[in-house]
């Protein structure tokens, strides 16, 4: 009868030693679902390798051969030689932004690209000065001012014109924020 039950419910049942069913193997079809997607898995995988051997050997034998040096050479004489960028980085700088309470900061790097030799060496003695104007501007914006991607611009522009305030002399050219983390 067990065997009959087995039979409706569309389980297979095996009979044991002591008389009561127990359930048969499981069926073969899960192992084989199993099997298909660790194929796939390796043959995504050599696929990948294939292509990486290919492009990285190209970009290799190119790189050995000078190609890459050369054009690069060739892009600088076209555009004339590359001057470095006079900057003067403020780092450490650390604000509550207006309207927090005390509860979010901002954690900033400020890098100045300036003009002049001379404007750097301003900006180095009137460190403090140029500290206190950047943390005035920075804390009189919001948090949601502040994390508007859209208006990072304007706020750049807003801080070369207060830079340019402090300053007696020179030119800021352009503002890098390459750290700016609201907490």
């Amino acid at each position: 009868m067990a065997e009959a039950q087995g039979a409706k419910e569309g389980t297979p049942l095996a009979a044991s030693t002591s008389g009561a069913p127990t359930p048969a193997a499981p069926a073969p079809g899960g192992a084989r679902r199993t099997l298909s997607a660790v194929a796939m898995l390796l043959v995504g995988l050599a696929v990948g390798a294939g292509v990486g051997v290919v492009a990285g050997g190209t970009l290799l034998a190119a790189w050995r051969s000078g190609a890459l040096e050369s054009e690069s050479h060739e892009r600088r004489e076209q555009t004339g030689p590359v001057t470095p960028a006079l900057t003067h980085t403020i780092d450490a700088l650390v604000v509550n932004p207006a309207g927090s309470d005390g509860l979010r900061f901002l954690m900033a790097t400020m890098v100045v690209e300036v003009d002049a030799p001379g404007t750097v060496d301003q900006l180095q003695r009137r460190d403090a000065e140029v500290r206190e104007a950047i943390l005035r501007t920075l804390g009189s914006k919001t948090v949601p001012e502040l994390a508007d991607v859209a208006h990072r611009d304007a706020l750049k522009e807003e801080l070369r014109a207060t830079l340019l305030k402090v300053l007696d002399r020179g030119d800021v050219l352009r503002i890098h924020l390459p750290q700016f983390v609201i907490q």
